[in-house]
């Protein structure tokens, strides 16, 4: 808890530009900057524009890795073949930056590279902007199973420890963080850790209209964040002055 209060003492700034008024998606390297602002650490990520590029940062990275398609408007990167997942070798890694390039065309604006990443319970932290109550920082099942099965639990923020554990423990899913049947116990206070620290974050930024940390892999020694997408627009939500507030 005290490190996640040191987070919000971490000044930083969104800003809308007057080439983009409305916002849009920042780009890799800007959210990696502004998670890193308060202590949200990414997995190690090359961003890259070529195949040749693409095997070199492969090979600096260290095999496995795995290849994600980046661009403005890729969201869903697995439905549009923009995600590949083990390549072991530098003729794997050209071949599916070949495959991306030819399947996605222009909206495939560079690929990130990222070594594989322990497996784990995939999970999604998220913050969703409602036009009446502000940040509501999200948490659920994550993966490809996100959107699937819905298994989400939303609180306002600014978030409570108490509300940390409530997200953690409200999904159907919740067992599988806690050993179920048998499997290890993830690091839940790792994941407790992130909410707190995303909802500052939120809580700092009210042009923070959408923050999409999927997935979070949880294990027993931690956490790992595998994909994160944040996307700014001008704040349309005025503070009220009895808005829930900590003290």
């Amino acid at each position: 808890m005290d490190s996640a209060k040191s987070a919000s003492r971490v000044s930083t700034r969104i800003i809308l530009t007057d080439d983009e008024p409305l916002g849009g998606w920042l780009d890799p390297t800007a959210t990696s900057a502004l998670l890193a602002a308060y202590g949200i650490a990414t997995v190690p990520s090359s961003l890259v524009t070529s195949s040749v590029q693409a095997q070199s940062a492969a090979e600096e990275l260290g095999f496995p890795v795995a290849m994600k398609a980046v661009g403005p408007n890729l969201v869903h990167k697995s439905d549009i073949g923009g995600v590949a997942l083990n390549l072991r070798s530098a003729q794997a890694v050209r071949h599916a930056y070949n495959a991306m390039r030819s399947t996605i065309g222009g909206q495939m604006k560079a690929v990130l590279l990222q070594p594989m990443a322990e497996p784990g319970v995939e999970t999604i932290v998220g913050v969703t902007n409602d036009p009446s109550f502000g940040p509501l920082v999200m948490f659920g099942l994550g993966g490809v199973l996100a959107d699937l099965l819905a298994d989400q639990a939303f609180r306002l923020v600014p978030l409570t420890d108490v509300d940390a554990t409530e997200l953690v423990e409200a999904g159907r899913a919740a067992p599988l963080l806690q050993g179920y049947r048998g499997s290890p116990r993830c690091d839940v206070d790792a994941i407790k850790d992130l909410l707190l620290r995303v909802a500052q974050l939120a809580d700092a930024h009210p042009e923070l209209s959408e923050l999409d940390l999927n997935p979070v892999v949880a294990t027993p020694g931690g956490i790992a964040v595998l994909d994160a997408k944040a996307r700014i627009a001008p704040s349309r939500v005025e503070r009220d002055a009895y808005s829930r507030q900590l003290r």
